[in-house]
């Protein structure tokens, strides 16, 4: 019994860690940006990057979130629902936290709210959370909750041989990826259509800057159509596996195990230009990256797509996160290089 008991802790820790970094993922890269244009001075910018942080936490972080609590309500699962109600306070903190940085650095900024500079800025942080709501729903079924919870409860029943809980289970899975599709994707791309300011809108001025207002209505409707039929999908399927539940199956059939299958992801839409790999070897390249590295060992990269650039991130198991490279989607050059070392040792002054 005591083993068990320290399973169930220590997958209760992980699941914990998986969500805590699931909500703060597209903030943490908006933190990129803002470290950025603090170094250079440019408070202006960095306000807008504050308001960019406080953004995913208010259209991405807190729905996918209170979905979580909902599903924990309606199952009793009342430890869950208390964790996932404390995450929820402290993004809202983190929220608040952003916004009064954005004050601060708009009141610090000699740069009035509306120019070019800034709209071509607020057009790249319009790309950065269009790629992060469609992110978060799209890997569902490869990060966070589906593995770290329904996966895990399926195996229980599994092993139990009822079959009519590990398909049920499957369901709730699926409705829980069309709610996070409907209330992240589908309403931030709706934001766009109604033509709102679905990024930022504080003390700056509007986020979406009115030169592109045409284009990005255009494309709002085109992915509100795109993502509601993937969430139309998910809910049918959803229906189709408690359909298959009902009858009480003794074995999983070949149909049931077909759609308990990992869903691919959808893909990012539009597409970077670059892929992972370029812009990988794009950074190795750069001569100021390989002087900063050379003092370390068994260092790692990884580039992800941030809607207007791949941020590559360097790391190694003794110093950790080494430094960050940006570099252009569409121009493939290096735009700069963050040294998280220096960057943390100005911090600690």
């Amino acid at each position: 019994m005591k083993i068990i008991y320290s399973f169930i802790v220590l997958w209760t820790l992980v699941w914990q860690v998986q969500l805590s970094y699931a909500v703060r993922e597209g903030t943490a890269n908006a933190k990129v940006m803002i470290q950025r244009y603090e170094r250079e001075g440019d408070f202006a910018k960095a306000a807008l990057w504050h308001e960019a942080a406080a953004d995913c936490l208010k259209v991405i972080s807190i729905p996918m979130t209170e979905i979580q609590i909902r599903y924990y309500l309606d199952h009793g699962e009342h430890v869950q629902t208390e964790r996932s109600r404390e995450e929820l306070a402290n993004i809202k903190k983190r929220q608040e936290y952003h916004l009064k940085a954005a004050q601060a650095h708009w009141e610090r900024s000699e740069t009035e709210g509306i120019s070019v500079e800034l709209e071509a800025e607020r057009e790249k942080i319009t790309q950065f959370i269009s790629t992060w709501v469609q992110t978060y729903p799209n890997r569902f079924y490869h990060y966070g909750i589906y593995p770290s919870f329904f996966k895990v409860e399926q195996e229980v029943f599994k092993k139990k041989r009822d079959y009519a809980a590990v398909l049920n289970l499957e369901a709730d899975a699926a409705e829980m990826c069309a709610n996070q599709y409907n209330e992240i994707t589908v309403a931030y791309f709706r934001e766009l259509v109604l033509g709102r300011d679905a990024v930022g809108g504080h003390v700056g001025g509007e986020a979406i800057s009115r030169r592109a207002a045409n284009h990005l209505s255009k494309v709002g409707k085109d992915r509100v159509s795109q993502y509601e039929k993937v969430r139309d999908t998910h809910y049918q399927l959803a229906a189709l596996l408690r359909k298959i539940a009902e009858g009480t199956p003794k074995t999983l059939s070949i149909e049931a195990e077909t759609m308990l299958r990992d869903l691919s992801h959808q893909s990012i839409s539009p597409a970077p230009k670059l892929t992972s790999i370029q812009a990988l070897r794009i950074a190795n390249r750069d001569a100021c990256l390989q002087e900063h590295l050379k003092a370390h060992t068994g260092v790692h990269g990884y580039a992800s797509f941030q809607g207007f650039a791949w941020f590559v991130s360097y790391y190694n198991h003794g110093w950790g996160n080494l430094g960050v490279v940006l570099v252009d989607d569409k121009t493939g050059t290096v735009l700069d290089i963050l040294d998280w070392l220096r960057l943390k040792e100005s911090t600690k002054r």
